[in-house]
């Protein structure tokens, strides 16, 4: 696996969000998951216990490789040990806004 490293961050926009909570962060930190959709994940980096990092994201996430069907749980096992660390990076101004559009929709005569 190829390293890569982790670009593109903006620390001015995440610097006003952390200093302006909003009733959205409140309600979301509320929330448990089961399943997040693709479409609100910015990217999945990956850092394994030999130092190795997978940054997946774009077209990685959204047209992943085609996985062998005949896989075997021991073989997949395997290659989930060696993992030290799994984060999930999400779009969270585009949940916000998908969420102010469905409570409107469905709450908005009663507000």
């Amino acid at each position: 696996m190829a390293k890569k490293s982790i670009t593109n961050f903006n620390i001015d926009k995440a610097l006003s969000r952390i200093s302006k909570p909003s009733v959205f962060d409140r309600i979301i930190k509320e929330i448990d998951t089961n399943e997040i959709p693709s479409k609100y994940v910015e990217q999945i980096v990956v850092q394994y216990y030999d130092g190795n990092i997978v940054e997946l994201k774009g077209e990685e996430l959204t047209q992943p490789i085609p996985l062998n069907k005949d896989a075997k749980w021991e073989i997949m096992e395997d290659s989930f040990k060696k993992m030290k660390d799994v984060r999930i990076f999400l779009n969270t101004d585009k949940i916000e806004v998908d969420i102010n559009i469905m409570v409107e929709k469905y709450l908005g005569k009663y507000c």
